[in-house]
């Protein structure tokens, strides 16, 4: 049961090392696309759509990247939690 418990542990600790880098590799991206959108909204011109639909691509781009950055710090955050829970059972059977 010990084994099988380290062996667990050391996984969550291997998927949580992974997802926060998938976290902070999402932030970046959420920079750089405020970044395009804030571009694209100060390039916006009345009269062309082209101007109005490059900017609305970069907003959508922009909120799907803050959707996803959110989803993987929850996710890191449950990895978390779970790797807490499995930590304070490994130290009862120890």
């Amino acid at each position: 049961m010990s084994e099988l418990l380290n062996t667990a542990v050391a996984r969550l600790q291997c998927m949580k090392g992974d997802i926060e880098l998938l976290v902070h590799a999402f932030a970046g991206a959420v920079i750089l696309a405020a970044a395009e959108d804030a571009r694209a909204t100060a390039a916006i011109t009345c009269n062309d759509k082209g101007s109005l639909n490059a900017q609305r691509k970069a907003e959508d781009k922009k909120v799907a990247l803050q959707l996803s950055w959110s989803e993987a710090r929850d996710l890191a955050n449950n990895i978390s939690d779970r790797l807490e829970t499995w930590r304070r059972l490994q130290d009862r059977v120890a």
